[in-house]
């Protein structure tokens, strides 16, 4: 169908002239005329008819390219945009070179098949993997949904799944640092915002956005709390380049300091109010400009160097894990002082209200770090 254009005397004030004019059946099949609003761009009228006629066709024959894009514009309407952003980015590299460009009623279980060999050559882990399965069966989900198409050929090749003769160690599964180590890394680090950063790390167990998020306000000396309750990303379409959203699963928590932490973090804010223009609403990290991810992961891999610790360098969502694994060192040890059973169920609530996580997860994630977690079931053995 061609794209028209209104005289300048019906423009709109901000140059809006083009428009398209298409028909279409409605669901009783009547035939119905569309006329549409008006566009900026030639192109971007040509795209928005499109669009209408894919969404008002019972018989799909668009690329799969296309029916991404409605999808994603749902997903932006619906989730984050952080979320939006990553869904987006993982599409364009991951499904739209090797599927984008055929017709989406022509892909059957062998195309996605093929799709999933191709993309599985790097030996990327499993969740990674899913995660792109997700972004693909949801294109295919919205296009049975909304775009007539007749089955989800996706859905029937099924997710990825383990290998079945691939052996995964321990240590592979979760990587995190010892306080000694720990020790040995924050001893090279002379400069007191980076120190104060990695105690902050390890000692909260705070993702990386929560932390490049954090502002003086939130760091509560009274109470001695962080408080935690929003997070940053540079997944955003922002001319700003960044955004501060809710955290990850929309709750807030307050994270209790220790006195190694608080004191570190009083020393570092006597530092920063140092500057005449000096504000509480600074980020803590950063000052008036949060502190950049790749500054953050270049500085990590230097202190790592300095500290003869590269062979075990971690990646900043792995102090995360170090966190955690102090935690259940420490609450084995004092199990084993006070001759208490270990209770793992307890340990979890208590953590997973600290550091923003759900109990199932942190079972599955940290259960095995407990060495003697078989210990009651041995002494049923025993008394046979």
């Amino acid at each position: 169908m061609p794209v028209y254009q209104v005289s300048k005397e019906r423009q709109t004030k901000d140059g809006r002239s083009y428009f398209f004019i298409c028909y279409y059946k409605d669901v009783q099949g009547n035939l119905q005329r569309k006329t549409s609003k008006l566009y900026m761009k030639k192109t971007d009228a040509k795209n928005a008819e499109k669009k209408f006629i894919a969404q008002n066709k019972t018989v799909v024959n668009i690329k799969l390219d296309l029916a991404a894009q409605l999808y994603l514009e749902e997903k932006y309407k619906t989730r984050k945009e952080s979320t939006g952003c990553s869904y987006e980015e993982d599409y364009n590299r991951h499904i739209k070179p090797y599927l984008g460009n055929l017709y989406i009623d022509s892909i059957n279980v062998q195309t996605i098949n093929k799709w999933k060999l191709e993309i599985d050559k790097n030996g990327r882990k499993l969740k990674y993997l899913n995660g792109f399965y997700n972004i693909l069966n949801g294109i295919f989900k919205y296009a049975v949904t909304n775009l007539g198409l007749e089955s989800n050929p996706v859905e029937l090749s099924g997710r990825f799944e383990k290998r079945q003769d691939q052996v995964i160690k321990d240590t592979d599964k979760l990587r995190y640092i010892t306080y000694n180590q720990f020790n040995e890394f924050i001893s090279v680090i002379q400069d007191i915002m980076w120190k104060t950063f990695f105690y902050v790390l390890y000692f909260t167990g705070m993702r990386k956005g929560e932390i490049q998020a954090l502002t003086w306000h939130d760091i509560d000396f009274d109470n001695n709390v962080i408080i935690v309750n929003k997070t940053l990303t540079i997944k955003t379409k922002d001319e700003k380049g960044y955004k501060i959203t809710t955290t990850k699963n929309y709750k807030n928590r307050k994270v209790a300091m220790n006195k190694t932490l608080r004191e570190q973090l009083l020393l570092y804010k006597n530092e920063m109010t140092k500057y005449t223009d000096f504000s509480e609403d600074w980020f803590v990290f950063g000052n008036d400009r949060f502190l950049p991810q790749t500054t953050i992961d270049r500085n990590k891999t230097y202190f790592f160097k300095e500290a003869g610790l590269e062979e075990i360098e971690i990646t900043i969502h792995e102090f995360r894990h170090s966190h955690v694994s102090l935690l259940i060192n420490q609450y084995i040890d004092n199990c084993s002082k006070n001759h208490q059973e270990i209770d793992t169920a307890y340990f979890f609530i208590m953590v997973a209200n600290r550091i923003g996580d759900t109990v199932d997860t942190m079972e599955r994630v940290y259960l095995h770090l407990f060495p003697s977690i078989q210990k009651p079931i041995i002494n049923l053995l025993d008394n046979l």
